[in-house]
């Protein structure tokens, strides 16, 4: 730019030059040739000045020029005023006239301008000098866009990557709050902004927001602002607008004139010269807003800055969308636990109710028995206490469940030696094995098989599966428990040659109070909660359960269990 400067000057005769490029709605001299003129660096103008110069110049071409008794204040403050001796000549040149090219992209759209003054012969510019100088202008307009080119290109590539930052950050968060933090800094440096406001909507009707400030303001009181925001960032989600709001623009799409009063009146509070409104959302939903905010005298926002922003919009919104989907599910965990937790809770207070009244009744039903009774009551009273034993079979299952359902039951695991546990299960359940002719039996090929955890849970845990097995094994079978060692794992498997169970009931074997469609197998009396409670010791015990079975050929379950060092 300021060889073009000093091109403008040297070919056209003149002993002053300026380029000057639009930022936003305004022109800022970027280069300057003469004595005296880098004072004027930095200095800017608004186009609507401009156009009033233009307005009341004569044209010679590409030229405009303006005598001096025509040109304004506001210009002349923009200007140079060169101090010379002023020819004695009728075409002598004012150090107040003005002589400019605005250099326009292929729209027609001002994005340049090159300005000229103090000619070496003192004198207006003949038609030789203006040829020169248009010729000239055009060389200045081609370098002006293709800076402004490379420029836009340059934040076009820095907008981007600092937008996939600010995507990366928010994706990754799991709730509105954290989602709100890891972006607030960062859009508001990505777009060069002295502060940002950044809401996001709760399905509740509430919002996170955020508040970030390049001067440390305190948080601005936004209650009066609130609904219309959340009216403006529906609206403008709907038409996929990005806004610009100033004090000094009286209209605004959308916003009656109270809102307008508003929206001013905060921003002369806070000493802002503009906001970015900027919707969020994901589909046809709005989530949220965004507002960027500069200070008088920043350049206004760019089409280029306003895209980068839609496109934030779009990925914020599906970082918050995201976000609030978790939230919800987290919800819904919390509230099945409360559920399960109130089940838990349900059962046990059910199960030590029905215990007392049940000793009660057993205990009586012993005294009964004890007296001389016929046949008939005899055969009552026996299927009564088999009842009995039936319901105090159920309610220790339910106090089980409970127990190991419970996420705040105490578990202070020490180590077990698996193959005591193991012997004492076979020699409570010998007896029933032996009635029914199943040859019950210990398969151990291990020294040792010592695990971490509770021998009480643990007991229970493969008592349930071995009398599980001698009950659904047929008469004249076998059952074995084999121990071993795989890696860092303690496995015992509890096989049987019983009744095997269907492909289709051990999608639901695990289930509390499931009970097999298979006719024979409902004719074994059973809780249904046997397998429920095997399942929640084992995985208590940071284990592994697993089975395999076919109908009519027997079922082999594993358990594997971390064994200890």
């Amino acid at each position: 730019m300021q060889v073009l400067a000093e091109g403008a000057a040297a070919l056209a005769g003149f002993g002053e030059a300026a380029v000057s490029v639009r930022q936003g709605d305004f022109l800022e001299v970027v280069a300057t040739y003469g004595d005296g003129t880098s004072a004027m660096i930095g200095t800017q103008i608004s186009l609507d000045v401009l156009q009033g110069e233009l307005d009341k110049s004569e044209q010679w071409g590409v030229l405009h020029f303006v005598p001096g008794e025509r040109v304004g204040d506001e210009m002349l403050a923009y200007s140079h005023i060169a101090h010379h001796e002023v020819p004695d000549a009728p075409d002598a040149w004012d150090p107040l006239d003005l002589l400019i090219s605005p250099l326009l992209d292929d729209a027609g759209e001002i994005r340049g301008l090159l300005a000229v003054d103090s000619p070496v012969n003192g004198l207006r510019p003949g038609a030789a000098q203006q040829a020169a100088l248009t010729s000239y202008a055009g060389v200045a307009r081609t370098q002006v866009l293709l800076a402004l080119e490379r420029e836009e290109l340059q934040t076009s590539v820095r907008l981007s990557a600092e937008v996939r930052e600010v995507v990366r950050a928010a994706l990754g968060e799991d709730s509105l709050d954290k989602v709100v933090e890891a972006s607030r800094t960062v859009v508001a440096e990505c777009f060069d902004a002295v502060g940002m406001w950044l809401s996001a909507f709760d399905p509740g009707g509430g919002a996170a927001s955020a508040w970030w400030s390049h001067y440390g303001y305190e948080l601005p009181m936004l209650d009066e602002l609130d609904e219309l925001a959340v009216r403006l960032a529906h609206l403008f989600w709907e038409r996929q607008e990005v806004v610009q709001l100033t004090r000094e623009q009286p209209d605004h799409p959308g916003l009656a004139p109270a809102d307008v009063a508003l929206v001013s009146e905060f921003l002369d509070r806070m000493r802002l010269g503009s906001a970015l409104f900027v919707p969020l959302g994901a589909g046809p939903e709005c989530l949220g807003y965004l507002a960027l905010t500069r200070v008088v005298g920043m350049a206004a926002w760019s089409e280029m800055e306003r895209a980068a922003a839609l496109d934030i919009a779009h990925d914020l919104g599906r970082a918050i969308a995201n976000a609030r989907q978790l939230e919800q599910q987290r919800g819904l965990v919390d509230r099945l636990r409360e559920l399960d937790r109130y089940r838990t809770e349900l059962m046990n207070t059910v199960a030590h109710e029905l215990r007392s009244p049940l000793a009660s009744v057993s205990g009586y039903l012993e005294l009964i028995e004890e007296e001389d009774l016929s046949v008939d009551v005899r055969r009552s009273v026996e299927a009564a206490t088999r009842g009995a034993g039936r319901l105090e079979a159920v309610v220790e299952d339910l106090l089980a469940v409970a127990h190991v359902s419970d996420p705040d039951a105490e578990f202070d695991p020490v180590p077990v030696d698996l193959r005591e546990v193991i012997a004492a299960v076979v020699d409570e359940c010998c007896h029933v094995a032996s009635t029914r002719s199943i040859a019950l039996s210990i398969d151990d090929a291990t020294d040792a098989l010592v695990v971490q955890g509770q021998a009480e849970d643990l007991h229970r845990l493969f008592a349930n599966l071995v009398s599980n097995a001698v009950k659904y094994s047929h008469e004249d079978s076998s059952v074995r428990v084999v121990l071993s060692r795989h890696e860092q794992d303690a496995v015992v498997e509890v096989v049987d040659q019983g009744l095997g169970i269907s492909e289709e009931d051990q999608h639901q074997l695990f289930k509390e109070f499931f009970r097999s469609n298979n006719p024979e197998a409902r004719s074994r009396p059973g809780t249904g909660l046997g397998l429920v409670i095997v399942d929640r010791l084992v995985r208590r015990h940071a284990g592994v359960l697993s089975l395999t079975s076919a109908l009519g050929h027997g079922t082999t379950v594993t358990v594997r269990l971390p064994a200890a060092s």
